[in-house]
């Protein structure tokens, strides 16, 4: 675990775990799993200094570090200017990257980091997995590990990356591609090496510039993904984009564009998403907040892109599936879970929203 001077929760979180697995051809490997945690949603530190989404001058985003300067030595400083076909990852992707590689387990004898673990690890497959901010991380140490040769005793290394931005520019995307070769499965979500990403979900989208098209990962499908209509004159019976929400979408393409580079996101498969008229406070609740589609304020949209980012996912994936014990442990003292309520308000604070939700305005579902 990682956490920035200063901050009161834990900016980053690395799990390695081992174990045989039964593949559904009946064959048991030995497999080896890193898992990345997404965004601590109140933590300032990863929202500023590794998605690059807060803050007001996205200088994680438009500082971009060279890949092949990052392979010899991890480095967080800058390229300027950077150079054209040559591979590049936002300033944000190295931080995040240089805290992972720098952590160390405090459990063995001598401490060890994840790069020195894997130098003797013995097994047949390396998963290297994460969502949201875990899902751009998770790429790109996958491919830092298979580039460097960092763990010599596994002979195939996967990457299952989910609802991750994009880690870096074209050339990145295509060395991912490259070294790290699709393995797509019967669904999206049963593929190696593809980002999975829910279409109705905002953060894929970045830090892509293309024209908006449902069919791809963007930043200008942001204002029109929950049928939101962001031109003038407004037709008849539209919903115009909410204002807070085109000024966001306006400053973060501005910063990708900034960068001088083309940021592309690195190969994906995509599951179709249906928007919500209630979201949950956690999965399975009945307390939670209704939501107009489209969102009429930022608040609304917000509520709809937490859903899409979050349980759309766990919705999709384990549908059918027996569903896992709940977890019955009290959490940690002075550790509290946030409420749905509190994140909006935190998020709206983060990107500069006047609009905040109440406590009260929660309702329970319909049964």
């Amino acid at each position: 675990m990682f956490q920035n001077p200063g901050s009161g929760v834990a900016d980053n979180a690395m799990l390695v775990a081992c174990s045989d697995v039964t593949f559904p051809d009946k064959t048991v490997k030995k497999m080896v799993v890193v898992a990345i945690a997404g965004t601590a949603a109140e933590s300032t530190f990863d929202w500023t200094d590794e998605d690059g989404a807060g803050g007001g001058k996205g200088t994680a985003i438009t500082g971009v570090v060279s890949w092949a300067d990052f392979l010899k030595t991890p480095t967080e400083i800058p390229a300027s200017p950077p150079a054209a076909d040559e591979a590049y990852i936002s300033v944000g992707t190295a931080t995040g990257l240089c805290t992972l590689l720098g952590m160390v387990d405090s459990s063995t004898t001598p401490k060890q980091t994840l790069v020195e673990h894997l130098a003797t690890s013995e097994a047949d497959i390396l998963v290297v997995t994460g969502h949201s901010l875990g899902g751009a991380l998770s790429a790109a140490l996958g491919l830092y590990l298979a580039q460097t040769g960092a763990a010599p005793g596994i002979a195939t290394t996967y990457v299952y990356p989910t609802a991750g931005a994009s880690p870096g520019n074209d050339v990145f995307a295509q060395t991912f591609a490259k070294v790290l070769p699709a393995v797509p499965g019967p669904v999206a979500w049963q593929s190696w090496n593809l980002d999975i990403w829910n279409t109705l979900d905002v953060v894929p989208q970045a830090w892509g510039t293309a024209d908006a098209d449902p069919t791809i990962r963007t930043l200008n499908n942001v204002n029109v993904i929950y049928g939101n209509v962001d031109r003038t004159p407004l037709p008849p019976n539209a919903v115009a984009t909410p204002a807070d929400v085109a000024a966001l979408s306006s400053r973060l393409l501005g910063w990708s564009q900034g960068s001088q580079v083309t940021y592309t996101p690195v190969q994906g498969a995509s599951f179709p998403g249906q928007t919500v008229h209630f979201v949950p406070e956690r999965r399975g609740s009945l307390v939670g907040l209704p939501v107009r589609v489209p969102p009429h304020d930022s608040i609304g949209f917000a509520a709809q892109a937490l859903y899409q980012h979050g349980m759309a996912y766990s919705d999709v994936v384990l549908a059918g599936m027996t569903p896992l014990p709940q977890d019955k442990n009290a959490l940690v003292s002075g550790v509290e879970r946030e409420s749905l309520t509190e994140l909006l308000n935190y998020f709206a604070t983060l990107f500069g929203s006047a609009s905040r939700v109440e406590e009260p305005d929660r309702v329970e579902a319909a049964e």
